[in-house]
């Protein structure tokens, strides 16, 4: 699942996250599991920011909104899930 994530974020939707986040973004998908208390699956990763003028407009929305496109690809369209994200400039 880590991996699917992954490359569905970095590959299939760069073009999305290069214009949201400046040229050279991606995101590292730390983690992936299920949370027995409350039966969401739980999403940790890393975005790296190109540019961090276009992160002080857009915020985390733009990786959440990456992240359910992508989500609807595993298989798993009715499970919700929570995200915790880190943010991280590329130098």
């Amino acid at each position: 699942m880590k991996k699917c994530l992954w490359v569905l974020l970095n590959k299939s939707f760069k073009k999305d996250l290069e214009l949201l986040y400046g040229v050279g973004s991606y995101v590292d998908v730390l983690e992936v599991k299920k949370c027995t208390t409350n039966k969401k699956f739980l999403v940790d990763c890393k975005l790296y920011i190109g540019n961090i003028d276009h992160y002080e407009e857009i915020g985390s929305s733009g990786l959440n909104h990456l992240l359910m496109e992508s989500w609807r690809y595993t298989g798993f369209d009715d499970e919700v899930f929570i995200l915790s994200a880190s943010y991280d400039i590329i130098p």
